[in-house]
């Protein structure tokens, strides 16, 4: 059975295997709607039903959970074994765009908590979906090597935008999403609740 990291690993997993555009995921909900979560003795158990294209099934151990959230990372300690370099850095931009769309609307000072809410989350996940691509890169080198990718996915990024791997626009990327999410939070931290 695969394995997962955190819940929110499986989850982005379960996105990725329902592609919705020209290489899309479906990253619309946090759980996707046919998604059961059992629990084991030691992990637990998520089957994601894609109907007639069948289920897959995503194990999550309560320790790699638990640790996760203890430390503060959203997708978990180490290299994911499931979600590739090429598939983390198009999450990652699913996720930036849907924030820029989201605090564009903000600009003019209107919304509510909630929606603030909504953009700092994006730009979370934006941020810590391209540092799990960082991870792919070994010591001293200067772009990720091929066996970073290897999902259909992750090919067809690298295919594509070779530029977007090198260690310098990994890191660029990077920075941007969590400077961008820093500056969001100071922009938004003084202003009052306001009823959603």
């Amino acid at each position: 059975m695969l394995t997962a990291r955190t819940l929110a690993e499986a989850q982005i997993y379960f996105g990725l295997m329902r592609v919705t555009g020209p290489g899309t995921p479906d990253l619309s909900e946090s759980t996707l709607a046919g998604t059961t979560r059992v629990e084991g003795e030691q992990a637990w158990t998520l089957t994601y039903d894609m109907g007639v294209e069948g289920r897959i099934q995503v194990q999550v151990l309560y320790g790699t959970e638990d640790v996760a959230r203890r430390i503060g990372v959203i997708f978990g300690l180490g290299v994911s074994p499931l979600v590739d370099a090429g598939q983390w850095t198009m999450i990652a931009g699913v996720f930036a765009r849907r924030a820029f769309d989201r605090d564009f609307s903000l600009a003019d000072g209107v919304g509510t908590a909630r929606e603030r809410e909504r953009v700092e989350l994006d730009w979370e996940y934006a941020a810590e979906a391209q540092g799990e691509a960082v991870k792919f890169l070994p010591d001293g080198a200067d772009a990720l090597p091929l066996e970073a990718f290897w999902s259909e996915l992750g090919e067809r990024a690298l295919a594509e935008n070779p530029e977007n791997f090198t260690r310098q626009k990994l890191v660029d990327n990077y920075e941007y999403y969590r400077g961008t999410l820093e500056d969001f939070r100071v922009m938004h931290a003084h202003r009052p609740p306001e009823d959603d």
